[in-house]
């Protein structure tokens, strides 16, 4: 039992803080250079969308700014099965777009000459990946540049990215996703929790590649997009991973920024949280090469970063129930071993009433020591959903 324990929380401390350490080490003594210069084609914004009547206008307004100084020369948006309004909302806005270049209507913003939006409308609901599918499959520019309707794109943001594929070797570059302002406990944990995984992607990238994007903006070229199964639930990590698995690397670019507010709604955050989380089980199942470290050039980063994480939980049921044994068998619950194992248990007693605690009160602190039971507790849910086979590729708000 004792080797249990150690093996287990040697691997909890591993995954946490041992691997952050060491990738960091290793990226600066072996530091990867980047070629870049100024990106002289065009790119293809692609967006999926669902029921976003009040986010996808504010974001092509966004776009439609942009494209006067970024080489935006598409915009295609797919509407997967949306029943309130959206379809409506975006025709009216293209009009009033039409209406300003002729000079016949005001408009919020001038559409850039060379930017045209392209609108596909599903009547039956599919799912994101299904969508990206269809759009992928039209979209003609060299480099696509994947979004979500949500968040908005800073000035500069896309010249940032492309600056990267002057490097041949480059096959996708992921934006920095930016929170703007957390007002609870538990948004603010998120944000803080964000800030510790950047560390982590930018030393990554510097060592070599990323095992992933950031769904919120990333651009990858075109001859590296095919097709992914529709049910595929984190299309931002498989596309990546396969452009990874090709040779190409998968960079992360700090610079180019995109802002987002996080969600107020506990459930609706933590039904994402785990939705993604069964996600990274799943592409076990869609692309079992990931696991190859022959296929896989990033095998180490990705069993350290992702692989480990989703097996936490057992980690440390295995650390206490271990612990918890030898007390049983030594020297009683209130022996040695009974001692660590109840400040193991009140430890996780401690992080779930701070979690709880961070959803009324404003406070960072509460949230850094929250998103320890929040995340597990993530994890366990999401190991539950890949291990039942529930893998629905239809977000639910």
């Amino acid at each position: 039992m004792l080797w249990v324990m150690i093996i287990s929380l040697g691997f909890l401390g591993y995954a946490y803080a041992g691997y952050p350490l060491l990738i960091w080490g290793l990226s600066r003594i072996r530091c990867r250079s980047v070629k870049k210069d100024r990106f002289a084609a065009g790119v293809s914004v692609l967006i999926a969308a669902h029921n976003e009547e009040e986010n996808l206008p504010r974001k092509l307004e966004n776009l439609l700014e942009l494209a006067k100084t970024e080489p935006i020369r598409e915009i295609w948006v797919g509407l997967d099965g949306c029943t309130d309004g959206t379809g409506e909302k975006i025709k009216g806005q293209r009009a009033e777009g039409r209406g300003q270049r002729t000079g016949r209507q005001p408009a919020p913003c001038t559409l850039h000459p060379e930017s045209i939006i392209h609108v596909l409308e599903f009547e039956q609901r599919r799912g994101k990946a299904a969508v990206l599918n269809d759009l992928m499959g039209r979209a003609t520019q060299p480099v696509f540049v994947m979004m979500d309707a949500r968040q908005r794109v800073e000035p500069g943001a896309m010249t940032w990215l492309l600056e990267n594929f002057a490097d041949e070797q480059v096959g996708v570059v992921s934006g920095a996703l930016v929170y703007e302002s957390a007002a609870g406990g538990v948004q603010k944990g998120a944000e803080s929790y964000w800030g510790y995984e950047k560390f982590i992607r930018e030393c990554e990238s510097r060592f070599w590649a990323v095992p992933g994007a950031t769904g919120a903006l990333y651009a990858i070229r075109k001859e590296l997009c095919r097709k992914i199964p529709e049910n595929t639930l984190v299309d931002d990590v498989l596309i990546p991973m396969r452009s990874v698995l090709e040779g190409f690397r998968c960079l992360f670019e700090p610079s180019a920024r995109v802002f987002d507010l996080p969600t107020t709604d506990f459930r609706q955050e933590n039904l994402r949280k785990r939705r993604t989380l069964a996600g990274i089980w799943q592409i076990g199942r869609l692309e079992p090469r990931i696991f190859s470290i022959f296929a896989n050039p990033i095998w180490f980063q990705w069993i350290s970063h992702k692989f480990l994480r989703l097996l936490t939980p057992f980690f440390l049921l295995a650390a206490v129930g271990s612990v918890g044994l030898m007390a049983c068998w030594n020297d009683g619950m209130m022996g040695r071993a009974g001692i660590i194992f109840w400040g193991m248990i009140g430890l996780l007693g401690f992080s779930g009433l701070a979690y709880a605690a961070g959803r009324r009160v404003q406070s960072r602190l509460l949230g850094l020591l929250g998103a320890f039971w929040g995340v597990n507790w993530a994890l366990l849910l999401a190991a539950w959903d890949a291990g039942t086979g529930r893998y629905e590729p239809k977000w639910k708000k």
